[in-house]
This record gives C-alpha cells, structure tokens and sequence, in this order.
C-alpha cells in the first residue's frame, strides 16, 4: 500500500512538471487572447468576393477617426455575431466591436462593398461602422 501512494505521488509530480495537470490554466490563457474574426468583402460591381480572418484591437486602437463627406455607407444589418455593412469610397474601413471586448476592423478597401463580420467564438456584434474617405 505504502509503494501504491509513493507511486501516486511520483505520478502527480511528472503530471504537473509536463504540464498535464496545468491543463485549466492553459485554458485560461488561451480564452484571453483575441481570435481573428472572419470577414467577406464583396464587390457590388463585379460580384467578386474575397474573405479570411482579422485580427482584434483593444484599448486606444479602437478610437474610431471622423467619417468624412465622401464616404457613403448603407444598409448596416446585425444579427448575433455577425454584422454587415454596405460602403463606397475611395479608401475606407469597416469596423465591428465585439462582446469580449476588441474591435475588428477591415481596411483600407475602396469602391463599393458589402463587407460582412463575424465575431469570434460566438461572441455578439454589438455596434459597428465605417470611417474614412
């Protein structure tokens, strides 16, 4: 019995030196990060359509600069994690902030596009937007 709760206690200590027994603190950590949050971007001209993954922002970086006059944007739509934004310009961004606290934000496009965001890991799209010219 003694060798049975010596082997134990070897067992716990090589667990904890790998790493194994730190599994929720990697867990943790990995649930702090920000995860890119995915886009589409379509040309209401052409119909071509590009996407992929942006990176989040937090802090001062989501300041939002002045719209400016040249810049047109319509038809804004939010449904859970997603929201949607028709703009046409000569060089703007499109922008989302999102429940765990970053914004997203694609750019610089120009012409006209309908730009589509969607939050990471299920988080909502709380408010949105374009800026630029």
């Amino acid at each position: 019995m003694k060798i049975l709760k010596s082997l134990g206690v070897l067992v716990a200590g090589a667990m904890l030196a790998l790493g194994i027994g730190g599994g929720p603190a990697l867990v943790a950590q990995a649930a702090d990060a920000p995860s890119g949050a995915g886009y589409s971007a379509a040309d209401l001209a052409t119909g071509r359509t590009t996407s992929g993954t942006i990176a989040g922002s937090a802090g001062h970086d989501r300041e939002v600069p002045p719209q400016e006059a040249s810049l047109s944007c319509w038809d804004p739509y939010f449904s859970g994690s997603t929201f949607a934004l028709s703009c046409s310009g000569s060089r703007y961004y499109v922008y989302v902030d999102c429940s765990n606290g970053y914004r997203y934000v694609l750019g610089p496009l120009s012409g006209a596009k309908r730009v589509t965001i969607t939050c990471p890991g299920g988080y909502r799209a709380l408010r949105g937007g374009g800026y630029g010219s």
